[in-house]
């Protein structure tokens, strides 16, 4: 292993989570949870509203902003339309709406 890539490791496990593209526009949207710190280190699931059986995972992560880290899951591009995300324990799915060619925003507790 050469030096700069000695390097780059070292960056890489030192990083909580790396960037995330977001893909929006023609028909897709991008949705960020914003959860409580019960998610640290877990994954969240959403399914389109009508194909509950079919679901997507994200995990969370610490991101580095200008305000300081934020605990986020990042869904960097989905079909626009409903979803459930599915919570843990008793709290049951929720429903959201990500709009073409828009980033949604939620809170998760």
């Amino acid at each position: 292993m050469s030096r700069s890539e000695d390097h780059a490791t070292a960056a890489i496990a030192a990083c909580p989570s790396a960037g995330v593209a977001l893909d929006i526009g023609s028909g897709r949207g991008a949705l960020v949870i914003y959860p409580s710190d019960r998610y640290r280190g877990r994954e969240i699931e959403i399914s389109r509203a009508a194909e509950h059986g079919r679901r997507v995972h994200t995990g969370v992560h610490d991101r580095r902003t200008q305000a300081g880290a934020v605990l986020t899951a990042i869904f960097g591009s989905l079909e626009a339309g409903d979803y459930v995300v599915w919570a843990d324990g008793g709290d049951g799915p929720s429903g959201v709406t990500v709009a073409d060619g828009v980033i949604t925003e939620i809170h998760l507790t």
